[in-house]
């Protein structure tokens, strides 16, 4: 079995959850940019050939900083972040995977814009940057 996609289904989500965003979709936006970046911290760490799991942002992001900072470390050029990640992980107020069970106008406007903006600027400073620099 081929290994998950991460850096294509971090694409995936952050296009989309720019979409949903500019259609005043703000549940939607906000969901899929934590996807967005889960997919793209997972990506670091399989860069690192460990199997990520889980969507604590926070457990991701310190593992991923871990393998960054390993003597035979290939993604530490990605990291432009101390904490890797601006998007919080649980309540109050940030991102987690149990927002799809949310009513309706539960992520504010002001949250996915700031969650979708997140989502683009890892992914840019981390799978735009792989693939220019050839790791992906």
């Amino acid at each position: 079995m081929p290994p998950d996609d991460y850096p294509g289904a971090a694409s995936k989500h952050v296009l989309d959850g720019e979409a949903l965003l500019a259609a005043n979709r703000f549940d939607g936006a906000g969901y899929l940019a934590g996807y967005s970046v889960e997919c793209t911290i997972k990506t670091l760490a399989q860069l690192e050939g460990a199997s990520p799991w889980g969507h604590n942002l926070g457990g991701l992001s310190r593992e991923a900083l871990r393998l960054a900072a390993l003597p035979s470390q290939r993604t530490a050029c990605y990291v432009t972040n101390p904490n890797l990640t601006t998007l919080t992980y649980g309540d109050p107020p940030g991102w987690k995977e149990e927002l799809r069970y949310q009513p309706d106008g539960f992520v504010g406007e002001a949250s996915a814009k700031a969650w979708v903006a997140e989502a683009r600027r890892l992914y840019d400073e981390v799978i735009v940057q792989m693939k220019l620099n050839g790791d992906l």
